[in-house]
Protein backbone atom coordinates (compact mmCIF):
# COMPACT_ATOMS: atom_id res chain seq x y z
CA UNK A 1 0.00 0.00 0.00
CA UNK A 2 2.96 2.66 0.27
CA UNK A 3 2.26 3.02 -3.44
CA UNK A 4 -1.47 4.29 -3.21
CA UNK A 5 0.33 6.32 -0.56
CA UNK A 6 2.38 7.96 -2.73
CA UNK A 7 -0.28 8.81 -5.44
CA UNK A 8 -2.71 10.10 -2.53
CA UNK A 9 0.30 12.46 -1.71
CA UNK A 10 1.20 13.29 -4.91
CA UNK A 11 -2.85 14.10 -6.07
CA UNK A 12 -4.68 15.51 -3.15
CA UNK A 13 -1.92 17.08 -1.09
CA UNK A 14 -2.27 20.25 -3.19
CA UNK A 15 -5.90 20.42 -3.91
CA UNK A 16 -6.86 22.28 -0.44
CA UNK A 17 -5.58 25.08 -2.03
CA UNK A 18 -6.03 24.67 -5.95
CA UNK A 19 -9.93 25.25 -5.49
CA UNK A 20 -9.51 27.01 -8.98
CA UNK A 21 -6.83 24.96 -10.59
CA UNK A 22 -5.38 21.23 -10.95
CA UNK A 23 -5.29 19.02 -7.85
CA UNK A 24 -1.36 19.38 -8.46
CA UNK A 25 0.65 22.49 -7.84
CA UNK A 26 1.07 23.96 -10.87
CA UNK A 27 4.15 26.01 -9.39
CA UNK A 28 5.75 22.57 -9.84
CA UNK A 29 4.74 22.38 -13.31
CA UNK A 30 7.76 21.08 -15.23
CA UNK A 31 6.62 19.24 -18.25
CA UNK A 32 4.17 19.89 -21.37
CA UNK A 33 1.21 18.40 -19.79
CA UNK A 34 0.85 19.67 -16.45
CA UNK A 35 1.45 22.97 -17.97
CA UNK A 36 -1.23 22.30 -20.47
CA UNK A 37 -3.76 21.90 -17.74
CA UNK A 38 -2.54 24.43 -15.64
CA UNK A 39 -3.50 26.90 -18.47
CA UNK A 40 -7.07 25.72 -18.98
CA UNK A 41 -9.83 25.94 -16.42
CA UNK A 42 -11.91 23.46 -18.22
CA UNK A 43 -8.75 21.22 -17.61
CA UNK A 44 -7.60 22.38 -14.15
CA UNK A 45 -11.67 20.99 -13.34
CA UNK A 46 -11.21 17.81 -14.93
CA UNK A 47 -8.44 16.93 -13.47
CA UNK A 48 -10.07 17.90 -9.76
CA UNK A 49 -13.50 15.62 -10.72
CA UNK A 50 -10.97 12.91 -12.06
CA UNK A 51 -9.25 12.81 -8.90
CA UNK A 52 -11.95 13.28 -6.92
CA UNK A 53 -13.55 10.06 -8.44
CA UNK A 54 -10.54 8.28 -7.69
CA UNK A 55 -9.73 8.78 -4.42
CA UNK A 56 -13.68 8.14 -3.73
CA UNK A 57 -13.20 4.89 -5.23
CA UNK A 58 -10.41 3.78 -3.48
CA UNK A 59 -11.98 4.78 -0.18
CA UNK A 60 -14.61 2.33 -0.95
CA UNK A 61 -11.66 -0.84 -1.96
CA UNK A 62 -9.37 -2.54 0.13
CA UNK A 63 -6.99 -5.30 -0.21
CA UNK A 64 -6.03 -6.34 -3.54
CA UNK A 65 -9.12 -4.75 -5.21
CA UNK A 66 -7.49 -1.47 -3.73
CA UNK A 67 -3.98 -2.32 -5.37
CA UNK A 68 -5.47 -3.15 -8.76
CA UNK A 69 -6.98 0.56 -8.66
CA UNK A 70 -3.85 2.00 -7.39
CA UNK A 71 -1.58 0.36 -10.47
CA UNK A 72 -4.21 0.86 -13.01
CA UNK A 73 -4.57 4.89 -12.16
CA UNK A 74 -0.28 5.26 -12.69
CA UNK A 75 -0.74 3.14 -15.78
CA UNK A 76 -3.36 5.54 -16.92
CA UNK A 77 -1.15 8.83 -15.93
CA UNK A 78 1.71 7.46 -17.98
CA UNK A 79 -0.45 6.40 -20.98
CA UNK A 80 -1.88 10.19 -21.10
CA UNK A 81 1.30 11.45 -20.77
CA UNK A 82 2.51 9.19 -23.74
CA UNK A 83 -0.48 9.91 -25.88
CA UNK A 84 -1.03 13.52 -25.93
CA UNK A 85 2.77 14.68 -26.22
CA UNK A 86 3.00 12.96 -29.39
CA UNK A 87 1.17 16.15 -30.69
CA UNK A 88 2.29 19.54 -29.09
CA UNK A 89 -0.60 21.33 -31.25
CA UNK A 90 -3.02 19.06 -29.54
CA UNK A 91 -2.47 18.15 -26.46
CA UNK A 92 -5.52 19.90 -24.95
CA UNK A 93 -7.91 18.07 -27.30
CA UNK A 94 -6.01 14.89 -26.46
CA UNK A 95 -6.25 15.46 -22.28
CA UNK A 96 -10.27 16.52 -22.77
CA UNK A 97 -10.73 13.26 -24.11
CA UNK A 98 -8.66 11.11 -22.04
CA UNK A 99 -10.03 12.90 -18.76
CA UNK A 100 -13.67 12.45 -19.96
CA UNK A 101 -13.41 8.79 -20.30
CA UNK A 102 -11.19 8.43 -17.27
CA UNK A 103 -13.72 10.42 -15.00
CA UNK A 104 -16.38 8.13 -16.61
CA UNK A 105 -14.76 4.89 -16.43
CA UNK A 106 -13.90 6.10 -12.48
CA UNK A 107 -18.06 6.80 -11.62
CA UNK A 108 -18.51 3.20 -13.11
CA UNK A 109 -16.42 1.22 -11.76
CA UNK A 110 -18.17 2.77 -8.24
CA UNK A 111 -21.45 0.92 -8.95
CA UNK A 112 -21.88 -2.36 -8.41
CA UNK A 113 -18.98 -4.60 -7.69
CA UNK A 114 -16.23 -3.25 -8.96
CA UNK A 115 -15.09 -4.38 -11.97
CA UNK A 116 -11.41 -4.13 -11.75
CA UNK A 117 -10.84 -2.92 -15.36
CA UNK A 118 -7.48 -1.65 -16.12
CA UNK A 119 -6.48 0.41 -19.13
CA UNK A 120 -4.15 -1.03 -21.63
CA UNK A 121 -2.59 0.42 -24.38
CA UNK A 122 -0.69 0.05 -27.72
CA UNK A 123 0.93 2.90 -29.48
CA UNK A 124 3.47 3.50 -32.25
CA UNK A 125 3.99 6.03 -35.23
CA UNK A 126 6.11 6.44 -38.20
CA UNK A 127 6.47 7.24 -42.11
CA UNK A 128 6.84 4.60 -45.05
CA UNK A 129 7.14 6.31 -48.24
CA UNK A 130 4.17 9.04 -48.16
CA UNK A 131 2.84 7.90 -45.70
CA UNK A 132 2.86 9.11 -42.10
CA UNK A 133 1.04 7.04 -40.08
CA UNK A 134 0.28 6.73 -36.44
CA UNK A 135 -2.25 4.54 -34.02
CA UNK A 136 -2.86 4.94 -30.38
CA UNK A 137 -4.87 2.07 -28.92
CA UNK A 138 -6.46 1.69 -25.40
CA UNK A 139 -8.33 -1.34 -24.95
CA UNK A 140 -9.33 -3.10 -21.63
CA UNK A 141 -8.10 -6.04 -19.69
CA UNK A 142 -10.23 -7.70 -16.58
CA UNK A 143 -8.16 -7.85 -13.59
CA UNK A 144 -10.83 -9.37 -10.99
CA UNK A 145 -8.64 -11.77 -8.93
CA UNK A 146 -11.75 -14.20 -8.20
CA UNK A 147 -12.64 -15.03 -11.84
CA UNK A 148 -10.75 -15.61 -14.80
CA UNK A 149 -11.14 -13.20 -17.37
CA UNK A 150 -8.40 -15.15 -19.61
CA UNK A 151 -10.68 -15.42 -22.24
CA UNK A 152 -12.23 -12.05 -22.98
CA UNK A 153 -8.75 -10.12 -21.96
CA UNK A 154 -7.41 -12.46 -25.11
CA UNK A 155 -10.32 -11.13 -27.15
CA UNK A 156 -9.79 -7.62 -26.47
CA UNK A 157 -5.93 -7.89 -26.62
CA UNK A 158 -5.89 -9.78 -30.16
CA UNK A 159 -8.36 -7.34 -31.71
CA UNK A 160 -6.24 -4.21 -30.44
CA UNK A 161 -2.94 -5.99 -31.79
CA UNK A 162 -4.80 -6.86 -35.43
CA UNK A 163 -5.76 -3.15 -35.61
CA UNK A 164 -2.03 -2.39 -34.89
CA UNK A 165 -1.41 -3.99 -37.77
CA UNK A 166 -3.36 -3.32 -40.11
CA UNK A 167 -2.63 0.45 -39.69
CA UNK A 168 0.81 -0.24 -39.78
CA UNK A 169 1.32 0.22 -43.89
CA UNK A 170 3.09 -2.18 -45.76
CA UNK A 171 5.66 -1.48 -48.92
CA UNK A 172 2.80 -2.32 -51.19
CA UNK A 173 0.78 0.76 -49.67
CA UNK A 174 2.28 3.43 -51.33
CA UNK A 175 -0.02 6.71 -52.73
CA UNK A 176 1.10 8.93 -55.17
CA UNK A 177 0.70 11.86 -53.03
CA UNK A 178 1.43 12.60 -49.64
CA UNK A 179 -1.38 10.95 -46.80
CA UNK A 180 -1.34 10.78 -42.73
CA UNK A 181 -3.26 7.70 -41.95
CA UNK A 182 -4.10 6.97 -38.46
CA UNK A 183 -6.00 5.39 -35.92
CA UNK A 184 -7.08 6.42 -32.63
CA UNK A 185 -9.55 4.14 -30.12
CA UNK A 186 -10.47 4.66 -26.68
CA UNK A 187 -13.22 3.16 -24.45
CA UNK A 188 -15.47 3.60 -21.50
CA UNK A 189 -17.40 1.44 -19.23
CA UNK A 190 -20.86 1.30 -18.77
CA UNK A 191 -22.26 -0.52 -15.85
CA UNK A 192 -26.30 -1.61 -16.55
CA UNK A 193 -28.65 -2.18 -14.31
CA UNK A 194 -27.78 -5.08 -11.57
CA UNK A 195 -24.05 -3.80 -11.09
CA UNK A 196 -23.22 -7.89 -11.98
CA UNK A 197 -22.06 -6.74 -15.50
CA UNK A 198 -19.91 -4.19 -17.79
CA UNK A 199 -20.69 -2.89 -20.81
CA UNK A 200 -17.03 -2.32 -23.07
CA UNK A 201 -17.76 0.60 -25.35
CA UNK A 202 -15.05 1.09 -27.48
CA UNK A 203 -15.19 4.04 -29.55
CA UNK A 204 -12.62 5.26 -32.69
CA UNK A 205 -11.97 7.49 -35.53
CA UNK A 206 -9.42 6.54 -38.00
CA UNK A 207 -7.88 7.31 -41.75
CA UNK A 208 -6.29 4.65 -43.72
CA UNK A 209 -6.29 6.39 -47.11
CA UNK A 210 -9.55 6.90 -49.48
CA UNK A 211 -11.86 9.72 -49.55
CA UNK A 212 -12.17 10.14 -45.85
CA UNK A 213 -11.73 9.24 -42.62
CA UNK A 214 -14.28 6.60 -40.79
CA UNK A 215 -15.67 5.76 -37.12
CA UNK A 216 -17.44 3.96 -35.26
CA UNK A 217 -18.59 2.51 -31.87
CA UNK A 218 -19.19 -0.72 -30.37
CA UNK A 219 -20.19 -2.15 -28.13
CA UNK A 220 -19.19 -5.80 -25.51
CA UNK A 221 -21.19 -6.77 -22.48
CA UNK A 222 -19.03 -8.82 -19.95
CA UNK A 223 -21.00 -11.10 -16.93
CA UNK A 224 -18.86 -10.48 -13.96
CA UNK A 225 -20.56 -13.47 -12.46
CA UNK A 226 -19.27 -15.78 -15.39
CA UNK A 227 -16.13 -13.87 -16.79
CA UNK A 228 -17.83 -14.43 -19.98
CA UNK A 229 -19.24 -12.35 -22.83
CA UNK A 230 -22.54 -12.06 -23.77
CA UNK A 231 -24.70 -11.56 -26.91
CA UNK A 232 -28.40 -10.65 -27.17
CA UNK A 233 -29.43 -14.39 -26.81
CA UNK A 234 -28.17 -14.55 -23.66
CA UNK A 235 -29.78 -11.37 -21.98
CA UNK A 236 -33.26 -12.09 -23.57
CA UNK A 237 -35.50 -14.79 -23.07
CA UNK A 238 -34.98 -18.04 -24.98
CA UNK A 239 -36.59 -18.43 -28.51
CA UNK A 240 -37.08 -15.94 -31.23
CA UNK A 241 -39.67 -13.32 -29.49
CA UNK A 242 -37.33 -11.56 -28.37
CA UNK A 243 -35.74 -10.43 -31.89
CA UNK A 244 -39.46 -9.92 -33.32
CA UNK A 245 -40.18 -7.55 -30.07
CA UNK A 246 -36.47 -5.33 -30.87
CA UNK A 247 -37.14 -5.56 -34.60
CA UNK A 248 -40.93 -3.62 -33.96
CA UNK A 249 -39.01 -1.09 -31.67
CA UNK A 250 -36.18 -0.47 -33.93
CA UNK A 251 -37.99 -0.18 -37.11
CA UNK A 252 -40.73 2.25 -35.42
CA UNK A 253 -37.72 4.78 -34.44
CA UNK A 254 -35.51 4.17 -37.67
CA UNK A 255 -38.84 5.45 -39.34
CA UNK A 256 -38.83 8.26 -37.61
CA UNK A 257 -35.03 9.39 -37.98
CA UNK A 258 -35.32 8.55 -41.28
CA UNK A 259 -38.15 11.78 -41.54
CA UNK A 260 -35.50 14.12 -41.40
CA UNK A 261 -32.57 11.94 -42.01
CA UNK A 262 -33.41 9.91 -44.88
CA UNK A 263 -30.79 6.15 -44.22
CA UNK A 264 -31.60 2.91 -46.49
CA UNK A 265 -35.24 1.60 -46.91
CA UNK A 266 -34.37 -1.53 -47.63
CA UNK A 267 -32.33 -2.01 -44.37
CA UNK A 268 -36.11 -1.89 -41.90
CA UNK A 269 -36.93 -5.21 -44.53
CA UNK A 270 -37.25 -7.57 -41.73
CA UNK A 271 -34.81 -9.97 -43.45
CA UNK A 272 -31.95 -7.06 -43.22
CA UNK A 273 -32.87 -5.79 -39.92
CA UNK A 274 -33.14 -8.82 -38.28
CA UNK A 275 -29.67 -9.69 -39.45
CA UNK A 276 -28.63 -6.41 -37.78
CA UNK A 277 -30.12 -6.74 -34.87
CA UNK A 278 -28.36 -10.00 -34.67
CA UNK A 279 -24.80 -8.50 -34.11
CA UNK A 280 -24.04 -7.88 -30.48
CA UNK A 281 -21.91 -5.10 -30.67
CA UNK A 282 -24.24 -2.76 -31.92
CA UNK A 283 -26.09 -3.33 -28.69
CA UNK A 284 -24.96 -0.90 -25.64
CA UNK A 285 -26.20 -1.86 -22.21
CA UNK A 286 -26.04 1.67 -20.19
CA UNK A 287 -27.34 2.56 -16.35
CA UNK A 288 -30.10 3.73 -17.66
CA UNK A 289 -31.68 2.37 -21.04
CA UNK A 290 -30.07 0.27 -24.28
CA UNK A 291 -28.62 1.96 -26.87
CA UNK A 292 -28.92 0.35 -30.09
CA UNK A 293 -25.91 1.62 -32.46
CA UNK A 294 -25.84 1.73 -35.80
CA UNK A 295 -23.05 3.31 -37.54
CA UNK A 296 -22.18 4.69 -40.73
CA UNK A 297 -23.00 2.67 -43.57
CA UNK A 298 -25.06 0.38 -41.64
CA UNK A 299 -28.39 1.63 -42.15
CA UNK A 300 -27.51 4.70 -44.08
CA UNK A 301 -25.26 6.71 -46.77
CA UNK A 302 -21.91 7.79 -44.96
CA UNK A 303 -23.60 11.61 -44.93
CA UNK A 304 -26.09 10.88 -42.60
CA UNK A 305 -23.68 9.45 -39.80
CA UNK A 306 -24.65 6.88 -37.19
CA UNK A 307 -28.11 6.35 -35.88
CA UNK A 308 -28.59 5.35 -32.54
CA UNK A 309 -32.27 3.96 -31.05
CA UNK A 310 -32.38 4.53 -27.27
CA UNK A 311 -34.79 1.73 -25.66
CA UNK A 312 -35.62 1.76 -21.72
CA UNK A 313 -35.58 -1.13 -19.64
CA UNK A 314 -39.02 -0.64 -18.72
CA UNK A 315 -39.95 -2.32 -22.56
CA UNK A 316 -37.47 -4.89 -22.18
CA UNK A 317 -38.63 -6.42 -18.89
CA UNK A 318 -41.00 -8.93 -20.79
CA UNK A 319 -38.24 -10.33 -23.40
CA UNK A 320 -35.02 -10.44 -20.51
CA UNK A 321 -34.18 -13.28 -18.67
CA UNK A 322 -35.02 -13.43 -15.01
CA UNK A 323 -31.53 -14.73 -14.45
CA UNK A 324 -29.77 -12.33 -16.54
CA UNK A 325 -27.05 -10.09 -16.16
CA UNK A 326 -29.08 -7.25 -16.93
CA UNK A 327 -31.65 -6.59 -13.79
CA UNK A 328 -35.40 -6.54 -14.80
Amino acid sequence: MRLAAVILSLMVASSAFAQSGPSFDCAKADNAIDRAICKSGELAKADREMVAAYTGLLDKLSGASKDELVKDQVRWIANRNRACRVDPGSIEDCLKNRYAARIKNLRAYAQGTYPAISEQSLANKGKLGKITWSYDLAYPRFDGATVDFAAVNTRFADAAKKIADESTPKAADGPEREQQWYYEQGFTVERPPGGQAATIVVQFDSYRGGAHGYGATRCTLVDLRTEKVVAPSGVFTPGEQWLRVMAQLVRADLKKQFVNNPGFDDALEPANLGKLLSEADRYCWTGKQLEVIFNAYDVGPYSAGPYQVDIPYDRLKPILRPDGPIAR
